[in-house]
């Protein structure tokens, strides 16, 4: 696992105030991994306190976990008692090509988050008894996951003859070029 890693992890309020004790082993083993936690607003909110939240605290909790997103490697969500807001984190979190896990309770697939046949999370199932293991392997497989993210678009029949035509005349395949087009564009707007 990587050293100086930064990673982020939520749930929802709701999830926390039901299973407090899960939550509790999955901060513990958070801590020992050599990792840094982005967020810990819904760590250090109790379970009495979220029943009482006024808009400003949910106000607070979301913009600092959009902030914790933005700011880590890994994000990870704990998702069996799903929300909408937690279904917004993920998305934050795949539209920033973060590396996404989502664990949820045995049998308790979040139904949001089922095969939909787009690139979306890496979802692992626990036990009880297995928890902090999953929990670490699936951190552990996410990080080893390739940095690299296809893209796919559908072109003219003329544009795809010419990065055809252009990538043989730099000797380069197709994909190399458009990474080059995209990279000098890149050079060129940099401000």
């Amino acid at each position: 696992m990587g050293e100086n890693k930064k990673a982020f992890f939520s749930t929802s309020p709701k999830a926390l105030s039901l299973y407090p004790s899960v939550f509790a082993r999955i901060y513990k083993t958070l801590h020992l991994l050599p990792i840094e936690l982005t967020e810990a607003f819904l760590e250090k909110t109790t379970v009495e306190t979220i029943t009482n939240w006024k808009s400003a605290h949910k106000d607070t909790f979301y913009r600092a976990s959009l902030t914790g997103i933005t700011d880590s490697d890994i994000c990870v969500f704990e998702a069996t008692h799903p929300s909408l807001t937690l279904a917004h984190f993920i998305k934050h979190s795949l539209d920033q090509d973060k590396p996404t896990v989502v664990l949820h309770q045995e049998h308790a697939t979040p139904f949001l988050l089922e095969e939909t046949g787009i690139v979306g999370p890496l979802l692992f199932e626990y036990e009880g008894v297995n928890l902090e293991q999953v929990l670490k392997s699936a951190i552990k497989e996410a990080l080893e996951q390739p940095d690299a993210i296809r893209f796919n678009c559908l072109i003219s029949a003329e544009l795809n003859r010419y990065i055809t035509q252009a990538a043989k005349a730099e000797q380069r395949s197709k994909s190399e070029f458009f990474r080059k087009l995209v990279r000098d564009h890149q050079e060129r707007n940099k401000r």
